[in-house]
């Protein structure tokens, strides 16, 4: 008796975790991923982050970085360029599509958002987005270096928002 009693004191903050994340989830939304038809993400990766920047990077002037996200199975490379296309939608901010469309990037003061498509309907189009923010620390050569290449390694990402497409 007392061995169960100790099994479930301790799933039970697992459960009340899970529950609480499918209470902040809209109605359809918890249907579709209780029914296994919906692969929500939790967190991501950003890896291999390297720019170009012509003033030790106060501005990048081009970056390219890895995104993966082990749970949905989305692993891409996205790009900033001098021609790289922003997607706007709803008036919301610009945002830059990587290889795979369902994945998507906003860099604002040395973070990205990373915003991933999920939870295709019945027309294949994803009917929700799950963002989340890494923070990227860039490193550049110094002042007296002309090589204008800069690293940011890798950082982790959590899922903090969930929400209908708007298109």
């Amino acid at each position: 008796m007392n061995q169960l009693l100790s099994i479930l004191l301790l799933a039970a903050p697992a459960a009340n975790a899970m529950a609480a994340y499918m209470a902040e989830l809209p109605q359809q939304i918890r249907a579709m991923v209780e029914t296994d038809s919906c692969v929500l993400p939790e967190d991501f990766t950003v890896s291999d982050f390297t720019a170009q920047s012509q003033d030790n990077g106060n501005t990048l002037d081009a970056f390219e970085f890895g995104f993966t996200d082990d749970k949905t199975t989305v692993s891409t490379t996205c790009y900033f360029n001098s021609t790289s296309v922003p997607v706007v939608e709803g008036g919301r901010t610009p945002r830059y599509p990587c290889e795979d469309a369902r994945a998507l990037f906003i860099w604002q003061n040395s973070q990205l958002t990373l915003i991933e498509k999920v939870c295709p309907g019945d027309d294949g189009l994803a009917d929700y987005e799950a963002a989340g923010t890494a923070v990227i620390e860039v490193s550049c050569g110094d002042d007296t270096d002309t090589d204008d290449t800069c690293a940011g390694g890798c950082s982790a990402g959590e899922v903090t928002a969930r929400f209908p497409v708007y298109e």
